[in-house]
């Protein structure tokens, strides 16, 4: 026996090795349109994912016979969205393809979960950013050298790699797990999907480290360019060139909710549900009491819901994907870490195109690492971008003077030298970002109670207080409030606005005297497509800039609603409007007077021409102008990260409860905080 790499294509390969010869398989396939691997055939391009679920059962078909009767594989394999209408649903590739495979012989031992600490940043702002992924634990009977009871969820960082293979498999997981196993003399550690040989690797090194004890691996890889640093890597000598031959797959078929037990339904909260249950019988339960059409009917369509379950099974990690298929879209699924193990929580909205589901992310934000704050009087802003997203056509600029400042040095108003002119801009504080996007207010016209809730497009717009209509005229459209904070910083750039020089004609070359701020570092003379791979290289990418931004969080059914009853009033259609405007706006407009999930605002360039053809000049059309600079930074930002799909911390089912409602409903204290602040 000695290590050995087969050169070929897997299913192939696979077909090269002795029956019941193999004890231990570790690997991570090709995930489902991850990456291109540049040639034809490869595993992870199949047209849905159902296809690619049966190509990989196929294929781990053919591993069973090769394994021995106690032998142990370990898969990890990621999951992917996949997009709808801008709601993109989590397939639960992982589950269905271990559902599937136990149904074909295989037994589950374990689903372990690997968490990454130092996982990638992700820009998300409507779920939370994926942190984790799972490895699924077979085994060929239930007697096997697997040694369970230990940790089930593994804390294993990313590990940086000098090769173009950007699917990092860390050489600790690896050894994690094979330390897991009861290892003898002459075990065969096979990975199907080597890659740079990372698996080959830690074999190698585990046998050095036994005394009297020699394991070997073997190796499969198509990749040619992979198989070279195999060798080299892992020091295996012996390449076996394997050709291909034919084989054939089906894509897998899903199977339906069972008819039992008999549906739970929980009709608590109108704007979204939370429901942790003890058991998988309770879970499924509760699963089909959300596709009925009580449940259904008494919620808003922007509601949020998580339900979870803490004794689980492979049946409620499978079934959670009938979300998909059953009127909602499934949007994570988070991990709860418990102690030495974890149980999941499902969070899922309503699969509508009318209308977005709420999420409020930057209330559940984690704190930065370090207490460090920063010294905004040291922060040299001179020369620093600008970008204008706002505008039809993106803006770029620099600061070139700093006329205002809040009392800890951080810019309040500030001039911007663009390509064609000269503007004042005002800056929001980092830390006063949440408060004022989220800081204006909505009033009944009538008896003047604050409204929870801008719009309902397809509900009841009710004032909880008088019981009058909302949003049936313009008589009662609802009074707009922006915070005071806000209207005296605006009436502030008004007065400065008013006191600088006109605007001035000036050449965008007269910028570039301006020093850089891309520091020349090892990162900058780096190939454009390795930039993105490193905080380090995204920070000389982008740097520290200021967005030129909305400076509310502007509901846009709500606004449809308004232009909608504003162009009846004045007797005119939606053509009428597109007619007296540009060319360019021709398929602009219609999205104006959209109120589903589809619409969209206009551009504050295009309120004026709003104003005009309308005859209007109101503050809710006042407000789509408002913009102010939002600072913008690779840096850890003031208000902290993403949370992640992985929770830790927060095992009892008040904490919970308490941490998911703050992502779809105003707290207690944010409305405090407004009160206080006014």
């Amino acid at each position: 026996m000695e290590d050995l790499i087969l050169n070929g294509d897997v299913y192939s390969c696979l077909c090269e090795l002795p029956s019941n010869s193999v004890r231990i398989v570790v690997t991570s396939p090709p995930y489902w349109k991850q990456r291109d691997y540049g040639f034809e055939g490869q595993i992870g391009r199949e047209m849905t994912p159902e296809e690619y679920i049966g190509r990989l059962i196929t294929i781990f078909d053919k591993i069973l016979e090769k394994m021995t009767d106690d032998g142990v594989f370990f898969l990890n394999i990621g999951d992917k969205y996949l997009s709808r209408y801008g709601k993109s649903m989590l397939l639960q590739i992982p589950y269905r393809l271990a559902y599937h495979m136990v149904r074909r012989g295989w037994y589950l031992a374990d689903i372990l979960i690997w968490y990454k600490p130092n996982h990638m940043p992700s820009s998300v702002k409507d779920r939370f950013t994926n942190t984790y992924e799972p490895v699924l634990v077979f085994t060929k009977t239930r007697d096997s050298v697997y040694k369970k009871g230990a940790a089930r969820v593994l804390e294993v960082p990313l590990q940086a790699t000098p090769w173009k293979h950007t699917a990092v498999f860390p050489e600790a997981l690896v050894a994690e797990l094979l330390n897991r196993v009861d290892l003898r003399d002459g075990d065969v550690v096979l990975d199907p999907f080597a890659g740079t040989g990372t698996t080959a690797k830690v074999v190698c090194q585990l046998g050095q480290s036994f005394y009297g004890k020699r394991l070997y691996s073997i190796m499969i890889e198509k990749n040619e360019e992979f198989v070279s640093i195999i060798e080299n890597r892992a020091k295996i000598k012996k390449v076996i060139k394997v050709k291909d031959i034919p084989y054939s797959w089906e894509a897998i078929k899903d199977v339906h909710l069972p008819e039992l037990p008999e549906p739970k339904v929980l009709l608590e909260d109108r704007y979204g549900e939370i429901c942790i249950v003890d058991n998988s019988q309770e879970f499924m339960a509760f699963l089909k009491g959300f596709f009925t059409e009580e449940f259904k009917q008494y919620h808003r369509e922007d509601a949020l819901f998580f339900l979870g379950v803490r004794e689980y099974n492979l049946d409620a990690l499978y079934y959670s994907y009938s979300l998909n298929r059953y009127g909602y879209v499934l949007r994570n699924m988070l991990v709860v870490k418990d102690k030495q193990t974890w149980f999941p929580v499902f969070m899922f909205a309503k699969d509508t195109k009318r209308v977005a589901y709420r999420f409020y992310i930057d209330r559940v934000r984690v704190p930065p690492k370090s207490d460090e704050k920063r010294n905004w009087a040291e922060t040299e802003f001179l020369g620093m971008r600008v970008q204008d997203i706002l505008s039809k056509n993106a803006k770029k600029g620099q600061v070139t003077k700093i006329i205002a400042k809040y009392e800890d040095g951080f810019p309040r108003l500030v001039e911007v030298r663009w390509e064609d002119r000269t503007s004042i801009e005002f800056a929001i504080h980092p830390l006063e970002d949440e408060f004022v996007m989220e800081g204006l207010e909505l009033f009944c016209p009538f008896c003047g109670e604050r409204l929870e809730n801008p719009f309902d497009p397809i509900g009841e717009n009710i004032c909880p207080k008088c019981g009058k209509e909302l949003w049936k005229n313009l008589r009662s459209v609802p009074v707009f409030k922006e915070p005071n904070t806000v209207v005296e910083a605006l009436n502030e750039l008004e007065k400065y606005k008013a006191q600088s020089t006109k605007s001035r004609d000036i050449q965008f070359s007269q910028i570039r005297n301006i020093p850089s701020r891309v520091m020349n570092t090892k990162f900058y003379s780096m190939d454009r497509v390795n930039w993105g791979a490193s905080p380090g290289a995204r920070k000389v990418m982008l740097g520290e800039y200021f967005t030129k931004m909305r400076l509310y969080r502007i509901d846009q059914p709500a606004i449809a609603q308004y232009l909608t009853l504003l162009r009846k009033d004045r007797g005119l259609g939606v053509h009428d409007v597109v007619n007296r405007l540009p060319d360019q706006y021709k398929h602009t407009v219609g999205h104006w007077f959209r109120k589903d999930f589809g619409g969209s605002l206009p551009m504050p360039e295009d309120v004026e021409l709003i104003e005009e053809i309308l005859s209007a000049d109101a503050q809710i059309l006042t407000i789509l102008k408002r913009t102010g600079l939002k600072f913008q930074t690779v840096k850890t930002s003031i208000k902290g990260r993403n949370g992640g799909d992985y929770v830790k911390d927060k095992t009892t089912t008040a904490d919970l409860q308490n941490y998911f409602r703050k992502l779809y409903a105003p707290s207690k204290e944010y409305l405090l905080a407004i009160d206080k602040h006014q």
